[in-house]
């Protein structure tokens, strides 16, 4: 296989290649994404996991939203913010109150107490509904009742359930959001093993052994111990009971090895397609970007999420990775301003027809709920020129 070829199969698994998925599918394949990252910056008009619906499909985000929080087929986790598969939620709870500090937990107790018997008399809350002296903790401002919330999140007492209209996360009784979380795991000592592999390799798609390792890893959890050896001596077993399989990748005269999964190979080679010709704006924290160094690796540049550097220090403040023809082909940074998409920043790698592109910005801007789109002085004015203007479609 070469290197181009890779590139062609984790985007096909991602489901940034080919058609858009129809909207009857696009629950079920984002499921298949195993993994979305939640994040609430929304100066493009879209936040990052709506950024990576509307990457994928033309399905409206009222959608996604119903498979995390009316269907639940995915269950939001706390810290980080993922939407995660719903039936891999019990593998990833399992022990995840030894996490928590003993005595702190002790210390809780009651206001734990309180806050519980709130939520089942009144429905879901947010933090911001529970009022309470605050307490010491992270930038000395969490509320008591904030830190009981998370103390009850960890020891698998309430979920996540939904957001509120500010965006806000709601929490309620695990018994209402997902009672099978409830019931202890009788086969977990027989699956977990396969289960870490299986769950990071359906999220990454394709990787080195060392980047499924660091995967692995994480799906395991710091408070079950093991790191990186035991990830290593997961995958081995694995290989040995052909979950997954080798990749072999020649980029001139260097030789890549990947893994992935063996149904995900086996999907690939029957369902394969030329490649398209459409431009897709990916978000910062797509599940393409997991793993930064396979993206330096496969793409060919470094990818730097700078919204939390300070203003001076940094180039864009949103970059969104373009990809075009399974290459990523540059950044684009956009901000809404009302009815208008005003592109901030755009910096091309390759060439990109500007048809193309335009087509792209536009849907974008649709979809965030503009009719207009604009462009700062500093992008070049043939570029500018071909992309800015009202709505297309």
């Amino acid at each position: 296989m070469s290197q181009d070829l890779a590139r062609a199969f984790l985007l096909d698994r991602l489901g940034l290649r080919g058609a858009f998925w129809p909207e009857a599918e696009a629950a079920k394949r984002a499921v298949g994404l195993g993994m979305m990252q939640i994040d609430s910056i929304r100066s493009t008009g879209l936040r990052n996991h709506e950024i990576a619906w509307a990457a994928r499909t033309d399905a409206p985000i009222a959608q996604l939203y119903d498979v995390y929080y009316r269907d639940r087929l995915m269950l939001e986790t706390h810290y980080p913010l993922f939407a995660t598969r719903r039936d891999w939620v019990p593998f990833f709870l399992k022990d995840f109150g030894k996490a928590v500090n003993q005595e702190r937990l002790k210390e809780m107790r009651p206001m734990m107490r309180k806050v519980k018997q709130h939520i089942a008399a009144n429905g879901p809350v947010s933090p911001a509904d529970l009022d309470s002296e605050r307490v010491i903790g992270g930038f000395n401002t969490i509320k008591a009742t904030t830190r009981a919330l998370e103390y009850l999140y960890h020891t698998g007492q309430v979920q996540i359930s939904g957001r509120s209209k500010n965006f806000h996360r709601l929490f309620d009784l695990t018994e209402r959001v997902a009672p099978e979380l409830m019931i202890p795991m009788a086969d977990y000592a027989k699956r977990h093993k396969e289960f870490f592999v299986h769950s990071a390799l359906s999220v990454l798609k394709l990787a080195t052994p060392q980047q499924l390792a660091e995967r692995v890893s994480h799906h395991v959890g710091s408070w079950r111990g093991g790191g990186l050896p035991v990830a290593r001596k997961l995958i081995e077993v694995a290989l040995d009971h052909q979950l997954i399989d080798w990749i072999e990748a020649l980029e001139g005269d260097t030789h890549h090895r990947f893994l992935a999964l063996k149904s995900d190979l086996d999907h690939f080679k029957t369902s394969f397609q030329p490649q398209d010709e459409t431009v897709r704006l990916v978000p910062p924290l797509d599940n393409l970007m997991f793993s930064r160094r396979r993206f330096t690796e496969l793409f060919g540049f470094t990818y730097k999420f700078e919204a939390y550097t300070p203003e001076a220090e940094r180039r864009f403040y949103f970059a969104m990775p373009l990809l075009y023809r399974d290459k990523a082909v540059g950044l684009i940074d956009g901000k809404r301003e009302g009815e208008e998409w005003r592109i901030t920043g755009l910096d091309l790698h390759a060439p990109v027809p500007v048809d193309a592109l335009r087509a792209a910005v536009h849907r974008f801007a649709r979809i965030a709920g503009c009719s207009k789109v604009t462009g700062n002085r500093g992008i070049p004015k043939a570029l500018r020129t071909g992309l800015v203007g009202m709505i297309d479609g």
